[in-house]
């Protein structure tokens, strides 16, 4: 026999690499850890309050409860994400904001469940997930995010490592076929106060499996499992945001099923909206089979997100023009651009908003956190479209 084993070569690779990583990985976040998050200037605060600065320096200084963040440098004062909640709070208990002002959704709105996803790889679904889960955070919104990616990227972003504690829960203990566990005990808190998450592993993959053997049995209900599984912690989330795997496989399904709404990140080339139209077509015939079982189920919104644009590419802008000719306002006005900062602060399992400001290009990082809130001012707006509410939080 000619040339090496495959079996053997990639065995020996898959050690080296998952060694070294596994090493990585303790040392940035061992299992006893917890990750931190930056202090927010009041500038900052300010604007993911949507207060006028001014206004947020009076409350500082005269409304009494109200958070006096901690003075850095005699004359710059910063908050924490526990402080902004805080102040939302006294804000709203005091009147100066009205109740639907309140990210906070109120009886009879229901959580909004958003999947994000796409057939193609490098469209940044996980990006999108984390920004925008994280910023909706920041402004208030009391967050879930399940990751459903054998992957793992969403997990690991949070410093999560399930590869280091075998005995952690994750997704697939939720929906898996033998015993599944509760929700409540598999939800991780993170370093955003208003932001939890459900890790993944590779069990997830287990799920596929057990799916298709019990076809054999009859069995049709599986698109039903996350829904079910959810249903006793949603009171305690305003939005649920999934983050999914390149494939339109078991758990996609039950998330779709799952979910109020559906956001599509899609690069702005010609193969990528090829791909799109593809399976766009799969899943209208799939969902219409699940549907079928269900004839009550819609969602609130479906919507395309650009991703990793560069409005100087000129091919990106003549796709990304076609997208919004055919679709129209199914495409998000705004996109998600291709940043060095966001790039970069991923390279350290960061997104941009755990970045220090003063450590990146002030320019590539006002642009990067511009694009991020624009995208996620529309995101918002479909929410509060579904509540019923006619302005923003």
């Amino acid at each position: 026999m000619n040339g090496i084993r495959a079996s053997q070569r990639f065995e020996v690779m898959s050690k080296r690499l998952g060694s070294r990583l596994r090493e990585h990985a303790q040392d940035t976040f061992p299992p006893d850890a917890q990750k931190g998050l930056r202090r927010f200037a009041m500038r900052e605060a300010a604007e993911l309050l949507r207060i006028n600065q001014n206004t947020f320096r009076h409350h500082v200084s005269n409304l009494e409860g109200f958070p006096e963040g901690v003075l850095e440098g005699g004359n710059r004062r910063s908050f924490s994400a526990e402080e902004m909640v805080e102040a939302q709070r006294v804000l709203l208990e005091t009147g100066r904001i009205k109740p639907e002002e309140h990210p906070h959704r109120r009886p009879g709105e229901a959580c909004q469940v958003l999947t994000i996803f796409n057939l193609k790889g490098g469209s940044a679904k996980t990006s999108s997930v984390a920004h925008v889960g994280q910023l909706l955070g920041l402004r208030g919104y009391r967050v879930l995010l399940i990751d459903l990616d054998s992957q793992a990227s969403l997990t690991n972003l949070f410093g999560v490592t399930p590869e280091l504690d075998p005995d952690m829960p994750t997704s697939y203990d939720l929906i898996r076929s033998d015993d599944p566990l509760p929700a409540a005990d598999i939800i991780r808190k993170t370093n955003f106060p208003t932001v939890d998450l459900i890790p993944a592993s590779m069990d997830i993959m287990e799920y596929e499996f057990e799916v298709a053997l019990s076809f054999r049995h009859g069995a049709t209900t599986f698109h039903s499992r996350i829904r079910e599984a959810l249903e006793p912690v949603l009171n305690r989330y305003d939005v649920v945001i999934f983050d999914t795997p390149p494939q339109l496989n078991f758990s996609v399904i039950s998330a779709l099923f799952a979910s109020t709404g559906v956001l599509i990140p899609l690069n702005a080339s010609m193969l990528d909206v090829m791909s799109l139209a593809s399976f766009l077509g799969m899943a209208s015939n799939l969902m219409g089979v699940v549907e079928a079982h269900a004839p009550e189920h819609g969602l609130n919104f479906v919507r395309v997100l650009i991703t990793r644009y560069e409005n100087t590419d000129g091919p990106q802008v003549q796709i990304s023009s076609l997208l919004r000719t055919v679709l129209g306002d199914a495409v998000l006005s705004a996109e998600f651009l291709k940043s060095t900062a966001v790039g970069d602060a991923a390279n350290t399992q960061q997104s941009i908003f755990e970045v220090e400001p003063r450590d990146v290009n002030r320019r590539t990082y006002e642009r990067a956190i511009e694009s991020v809130s624009r995208v996620t001012d529309e995101v918002e707006r479909e929410i509060l479209k579904a509540w019923g509410r006619s302005h923003g939080a």
